[in-house]
């Protein structure tokens, strides 16, 4: 997958969730990730920054809703 095919994906994504939707889910990802490599590799660095990735996406998520309203892209 080239990097159009992904922007053309994730904008399909954004048309029919909404964008607030489509970052919760991606720090969500960011949580879950952190969570398997600290688990079962014992990875903290990696895990601190898969953490840290996820928490710059709900606070900019959080501002994306305060400022737009919850529902961005429907």
């Amino acid at each position: 997958m080239n990097d159009q095919e992904l922007a053309d994906q994730l904008e399909a994504l954004v048309d029919a969730r909404g964008l607030s939707a489509v970052l919760v889910a991606l720090s969500e990802v960011c949580y879950g990730k952190a969570e398997h490599l600290v688990s079962n590799w014992q990875e903290k660095p990696a895990s601190n920054a898969w953490a840290k990735s996820g928490n710059a996406i709900a606070k900019a998520t959080t501002r994306i809703q305060n400022d737009y309203g919850y529902a961005v892209g429907y």
